[in-house]
């Protein structure tokens, strides 16, 4: 065995352990791979892959064992702030108060009397439109007590309005909420609200400095409270008397919630209030938007005698099968007791009335006083805190024997080697073996909160993850060949423990009303099998009348306007066009959900089709346009105006022979996604070339990780926003002056090719990723480009990489001129007229109002108001994009991003040019096919088909160009 032989066998436990480079790019190649049966001294061994723990650095570790060292003395209020000694000091309506903006860190000086652990509270207002909670960090004397205190936010408060608005069918529709403009009472908590009581902290005897750092929004401070832990009183059973029954509707009689996406919403079920079998009505919180840690929900609820009462409500829990969702129950701001915190209601997948009990199963007392009391439910996972931490723990433990085996092995595999992983990770079966151990003590945990049930559904990813480890320790040799079922790949055991983690924030309760009572009073009950058959019945009968925003259900005098979007756009789209643009202009608009954006030109064809389409793919305006159906918006008024809120790119598509027939709706931007946390621990900068990139790839492969190019994602056909980039930044482009010859053989266009192709060729990119979005969760891919699409799944649905990733511009290719050329595609939905429609100022009058970017941040806005965060609307407009409720650092990356945008026109044949672009690519990665030879072959068959696309469409005539297709193609190098 050689000396190089061993120095790739040999694993030291600092996996950044400095490689010649020549070995680093083999080792990236995957050309070496280790010896059978060779031992080394100084191989890995499995104790050295256990990782920190998790909770090292969190408030769980850090509070351990204090309890001796808590405040135990009287609140300590400071309602002059002006005696914090601040410089961020201001005044707000008349009253002293602290200011701190974004991007801005405020420091407090606080004077306590002793030494001990405290909890901070603060009567906070957020300044200005903003929408999205303020988050921040804290420091204590300069210093970040633990991992919770980086991230803390501070939401608004959302009221309903008064009425609730009407659709023109007599519907009733989700009402936009209003911010509660009041002072505010908050606690430090956890930001993933992971404790139900406030995060204590230590303070020194004294002066002790507390700094903020706003990284999202502003904080108007007015007085600040240190105060000891908050106690819960233990339960004792009251004596309930009497025949008082309070019942509140939960969606109609909603006061106050920290999140203005909690909302009401109608549904056509008879155990609900209220009911209607033809008109929508709100009668339940939607479960789908009351579902994350920390959710809370208000009530003013009227007691005409103080006493005791019982509680019960009508609510639906099908977010976790065989498993609770917790809720804080608190009444005038504080826990009546200890069995109203983190109060268990366990899966029902229907509406049931349930009345809380207590540890004997009898009903739960809850003492109320006269007059009007708060009732606040909130959502709470604090007692699986600790399960969550320890799957926490044990995805970092598998992750790290990944990457050991990776480097180990190589990334790619000899299957017909058997190879003991046991001689160079001695212990790892042991490892392995506690780990499936410690997933079953989770599982039987678990159990415990649902006795009855022999299984618990919602943490079913768990025993999954446990039985694959299991396979593979019940067969040692097969681990090598089968390592990518530890921590890569869709099916691996930590996407088992990451889509479990990303389950256990949706905690979706419906809840129809809730209701007090005493001993003399009937209780409401579910409705009877007659009822519900009755109910149904009905609203059978009912669906054979006219629809609700059905092409069919219109106004003829109206203006027509087919809508490419789900019914929640529509609305709130009806009601923007109801309140501004209808009175402003007169001009009446019925809104339909657009059955099929295929059909437009069939129902062009018979005379059916609308005056205005909206939200369809923007390749489409092409393919009607070309055919003389729509109207060429360029000639009419104000185009000018409205077109300078786009990137000039974004124009391309939907431009014919000099024409434009169509305004783009919305921009599908493409950024590189990294994590910070990894690239950080690497040494590695931000890349901003693709030279950059290629020569990152030897470092990451080494750590058995990889960069994603977004054909990787893919599958078969690689359109042109994973192809045309590296074209355009070699200073290539599709077409010449015509499109009748492409341009797809010359040296800068092949130039692009050869960059793409050899990244996966020779720099070994991995040309299949069935998901980037769980590998980038993993750590498997901490670096790739993506689009919108992936941005708002990362950004909603990857909790556990919450602060550790962040996004750039794409890399490019450095010019003559010295700058990075970042060239990207944008394209996503467009908006048209119809050439035959009979009301063309109206049309326009309404298209520029739509596009106009006032409209759109009004919609943008709305819409993520009511919806949620993940409802981010990523509108065209430029202009509007500055103004949306989107972290501010991620907007300003995505317009500058936006500069770059680029589209491949579409013209007679482009799709053969998308298509055959794609098999080359295929061809040459996949099949090792000569570049030039397949780009030739490419070139002629888009010329060959172009040119029977323009005797299509009159251009040619017998091979002879009548008429010349001038290229609307951006000129990348005006």
């Amino acid at each position: 065995m050689n000396e190089l032989e061993v120095m790739v066998l040999k694993r030291r436990r600092d996996s950044r352990v400095i490689i010649s480079s020549v070995l680093m790019v083999w080792l990236g190649l995957g050309l070496l791979q280790p010896i059978h049966h060779v031992e080394a001294e100084g191989d890995a061994s499995a104790e050295s892959l256990i990782t920190e723990d998790v909770r090292e650095g969190r408030y769980s570790r850090y509070i351990e064992g204090t309890e001796s060292e808590h405040y135990s003395g009287a609140p300590i209020i400071i309602d002059d702030v002006s005696a914090l000694n601040s410089e961020q000091q201001d005044t707000y309506e008349g009253e002293p108060v602290i200011f701190i903006d974004q991007d801005q860190t405020g420091t407090l000086t606080v004077d306590v009397p002793e030494t001990a652990y405290y909890i901070i509270g603060f009567e906070y207002k957020i300044k200005g439109e903003n929408v999205l909670p303020t988050q921040l960090s804290m420091t204590v004397n300069g210093e970040t007590p633990f991992y919770e205190m980086q991230n803390l936010i501070f939401e608004h408060g959302w009221k309903n309005p008064e009425e609730i608005p009407l659709d023109k069918y007599g519907n009733e529709i989700i009402p936009q909420p209003m911010k509660y403009e009041d002072w505010q009472m908050k606690y430090v908590i956890d930001s993933s609200y992971r404790t139900s009581l406030p995060l204590m902290v230590k303070l020194e005897r004294g002066n002790n400095d507390l700094a903020l750092t706003i990284s999202e929004g502003n904080l108007l401070i007015k007085s600040v409270e240190i105060s000891s832990q908050i106690e819960v009183p233990s339960y004792e059973r009251g004596t309930v008397t009497g025949d008082a029954f309070i019942e509140v509707e939960a969606a109609n009689e909603l006061d106050l919630r920290n999140n203005s996406a909690i909302r009401a919403n109608s549904s056509y079920n008879v155990n609900l209030i209220p009911y209607s079998s033809d008109k929508r009505v709100l009668n339940h919180i939607d479960p789908d938007s009351f579902k994350t840690p920390g959710d809370t929900i208000h009530y003013k609820v009227e007691v005409e005698e103080a006493g005791f009462y019982h509680l019960g409500l009508n609510y639906q829990q099908d977010a976790k099968a065989d498993f609770p969702v917790f809720m804080n129950i608190q009444i005038n701001g504080e826990f009546p007791h200890e069995l109203l915190k983190d109060y268990p209601f366990f899966y029902q997948n229907n509406y049931q009335h349930v009345s809380l009990v207590d540890d004997a199963d009898e009903l739960l007392t809850v003492y109320l006083e006269e007059g009007v009391n708060d009732v606040s439910f909130q959502i709470s996972i604090a007692p699986i805190k600790s399960a969550l931490e320890e799957i926490e723990k044990l995805t970092r433990e598998i992750q790290a024997l990944s990457l050991e085996l990776t480097n180990l092995v190589g990334p790619d595999v000899d299957r017909f080697r058997d190879i003991d992983v046991n001689d160079y990770i001695p212990g790892v079966f042991e490892l392995m073996t506690d780990w499936a151990d410690r997933m079953n003590n989770l599982y039987e945990e678990m159990k415990s909160y649902n006795p009855s049930s022999g299984e618990v559904g919602a943490f079913s990813g768990l025993r999954v993850a446990e039985e694959q480890l299991r396979s593979l320790i019940a067969n040692p040799r097969e681990l090598a060949q089968r390592k990518g079922e530890l921590a890569t790949g869709t099916n691996s055991v930590t996407a088992y423990l990451g889509n479990l983690m990303q389950e256990m924030n949706n905690n979706g309760m419906g809840i129809d009303r809730f209701y007090f009572y005493q001993e003399d009073v009937e209780i409401p009950q579910s409705a009877s099998w007659f009822e519900k058959t009755w109910g149904s019945i009905k609203r059978f009968v009912n669906t054979f009348g006219e629809q609700d925003y059905d092409v069919s259900n219109t106004d003829d005098e109206n203006l027509q306007v087919w809508v490419n979007r789900p019914r929640q756009y529509v609305e709130i789209m009806q009601r923007l066009i109801d309140e501004t643009f209808t009175s402003e202009t007169g001009v009446k608009v019925d809104l339909s959900m657009m059955p099929d954006q295929n059909k437009l030109i069939l129902a062009n064809a018979a005379g059916e089709a609308p005056d205005v389409a909206l939200g369809v793919n923007y390749a489409l305006p092409f393919e009607i346009g070309i055919r003389g159906a729509l109207e060429d918006l360029s000639q009419l008024e104000g185009y000018e105006d409205v077109a300078s809120d786009f990137a000039p790119g974004m124009l391309v598509p939907a431009t014919i022979q000099g024409g434009v027939y169509a305004l783009p709706d919305t921009m599908n931007f493409w950024v590189m996604f990294y994590r910070e946390d990894i690239l950080s621990e690497m040494g590695l900068p931000i890349p901003n070339t693709i030279s950059d990139v290629r020569s990152y790839l030897p470092e990451l492969q080494r750590l058995g990780m990889n960069f994603f190019y977004p054909t990787a994602g893919m599958p078969g056909m690689k359109i042109f926003a994973g192809t045309m980039p590296l074209i355009y930044q070699s200073g290539g482009q599709l077409y010449g002056e015509t499109i009748h010859k492409t341009e797809l053989n010359s040296n800068q266009a092949i130039e692009g090719v050869r960059l793409l192709t050899e990244m996966f060729t020779i720099y070994n990119v991995p040309y299949d990723v069935p998901s980037f979005y769980q590998q980038f969760r993993d750590g498997s891919i901490p670096i790739g480009i993506s689009d919108y699409y992936m941005y708002n799944l990362i950004l909603n649905a990857a909790p556990e990489i919450k602060n550790v990733w962040d996004i750039a511009l794409i890399p490019g290719i450095e010019n003559e001129s010295g700058d990075i050329e970042r060239w990207s595609t944008g394209g996503a939905e467009s908006n048209i007229m119809f050439k035959d429609t009979g009301k063309i100022d109206d049309a326009w009058a309404f298209m520029k109002w739509w596009a106009n970017a006032d409209t759109q941040v009004a919609f943008g806005n709305t819409l993520q108001t009511t919806y949620g965060p993940e409802y981010m609307w990523n509108t065209a407009n430029l202009s509007a994009y500055q103004e949306l409720p989107w972290k501010h650092d991620h907007k300003q990356v995505i317009l500058d991003q936006a500069e770059w945008i680029a589209e491949v026109p579409r013209v007679p044949g482009s799709y053969l040019l998308e298509r055959e672009l794609s098999n080359a690519y295929n061809a040459i990665v996949l099949d090792g096919e000569n570049l030039r030879t397949a780009i030739d072959l490419a070139s002629k068959r888009v010329n060959r088909e172009t040119e029977r696309k323009l005797e299509e469409f009159g251009f040619m005539v017998d091979g002879v160009i009548v008429e010349p297709y001038p290229n609307p193609e951006l000129s990348i190098r005006d």
